[in-house]
């Protein structure tokens, strides 16, 4: 059954764009893998700062896909109520690795308590050179285009969708 958009649907504003970046602690990376010839998508907890999503991440496809094609970074985060009360931003984008022993401390602690819930949480204790998440990749997707777009029309899903 094809939908058509109602009048609820309409792009964000930019302020409207940074507050759902602010406001959302999980988002979506998009990669191509060359290899593969295939995309490869995965959600991510970050938070947003002056233009750009922070992160952290252990080795593994997405650090290496990161690397080969740090130009070409897609960053997707919604707020859904419902199938017709949601916003979405896309973002497009460049990985930035954070090396500085003193800007990946300051990164890390931006997460807050959340460093102790994720899945690198056994990774947060002093590591390697006495860094705070010594063991981990800490970088940032520098934002150059967002888009967002929402719907208020108060449509959802009928037994027959």
């Amino acid at each position: 059954m094809a939908v058509t958009a109602g009048s609820g649907m309409r792009d964000l504003a930019s302020a409207e764009i940074e507050q759902l970046l602010t406001r959302r602690k999980v988002g979506r990376i998009g990669l191509y893998d060359q290899q593969r010839r295939r995309v490869y998508v995965v959600p991510v907890s970050y938070y947003f700062n002056d233009g750009a999503a922070y992160l952290h991440t252990a080795p593994g496809l997405k650090l290496n896909l990161l690397h080969e094609q740090p130009a070409d970074v897609c960053f997707q985060a919604d707020d859904i109520a419902d199938e017709g009360e949601w916003q979405s931003v896309i973002g497009w984008g460049h990985f930035q690795e954070i090396t500085d022993v003193a800007e990946r401390q300051r990164v890390l602690r931006g997460f807050g308590d959340r460093l102790l819930r994720g899945p690198l949480r056994h990774r947060q204790h002093v590591g390697r050179g006495g860094m705070l998440g010594g063991g981990e990749t800490v970088y940032r997707i520098v934002f150059d285009e967002l888009t967002g777009r929402a719907d208020s029309s108060g449509w959802t899903a009928g037994e027959s969708d």
